[in-house]
């Protein structure tokens, strides 16, 4: 949906970076964060891990204030988050090893605390195997039904699927594109992964106090999910569907 309506509320997403918002929880699940990070050290509120024990998992609070990126995906993505939108505070969640990966229940344990917590978004930047899929729905819709805006990534390589949770109409799916602007999006109405965002050579915060750049569909995510925030904060009474409504008449 090119043209006047699109540049119009391109004006008024850059209107929202300087006026007050409603302050907005935006769950980040991923490798953890690095707190300390002086783009960070003020806007991270609460951090957790989720730990498997005997088969069963749970997710348990850690130290606010303190690196938990056990591989520096999540500080890179929490990052972009910030710098989006002014008015986000994040939750870390961290579900994945020091390696990358993670468990499915721990991931399945995370989504559920963040959605009893109150968080208005959730940002996934990883993809859970398809075996997996089907149990991970439920949980997508029953976010849905409570007013929570998952976006999650498409996967950089895609095997038999575009990457879960990406695929399901409950959450916002991002693939990645060059644009100019971390608030560009793209609408592609004829890919189960409706949104692009930008997400090639992406300056983000490293562990440590550095910087780093980073391109995946794991750094496209956050742009969406930072504007996302910044449409809440204006608007909390938003409800999913009208969220993607938005993303899609902002589209170029």
């Amino acid at each position: 949906m090119a043209g006047p309506l699109a540049r119009a509320l391109r004006e008024r997403l850059e209107e929202l970076l300087v006026r007050p918002l409603a302050p907005i929880e935006v769950a980040v699940l991923d490798s953890g964060i690095d707190a300390t990070h002086p783009d960070l050290a003020p806007r991270v509120r609460a951090a957790f891990a989720a730990e498997i024990a005997d088969g069963r998992a749970s997710v348990v609070e850690r130290p606010r204030g303190c690196n938990h990126d056990v591989f520096g995906h999540g500080t890179a993505v929490a990052s972009i988050v910030a710098r989006q939108a002014p008015n986000a505070s994040i939750v870390d969640y961290r579900v994945l090893n020091a390696d990358n990966t993670g468990a499915g229940d721990a991931l399945v344990a995370s989504l559920d605390a963040a959605i009893d917590r109150g968080c208005r978004v959730v940002n996934m930047s990883l993809a859970a195997r398809r075996e997996f899929g089907p149990k991970l729905l439920h949980h997508c819709e029953r976010a849905y039904r409570r007013g929570v805006v998952i976006v999650a990534a498409k996967r950089n390589m895609p095997l038999a699927d575009l990457g879960f949770p990406a695929e399901y109409t409950a959450v916002i799916g991002v693939d990645r594109a060059t644009f100019p602007s971390l608030f560009a999006v793209r609408y592609q109405p004829e890919s189960v992964i409706e949104f692009v965002g930008h997400g090639d050579d992406v300056v983000v915060a490293a562990p440590g106090g550095g910087y780093t750049t980073k391109t995946g569909t794991s750094f496209a995510t956050p742009a969406i999910a930072g504007i996302v925030a910044l449409l809440l904060g204006a608007h909390p009474e938003l409800r999913p569907f009208e969220v993607k409504s938005l993303l899609k008449a902002l589209a170029s």
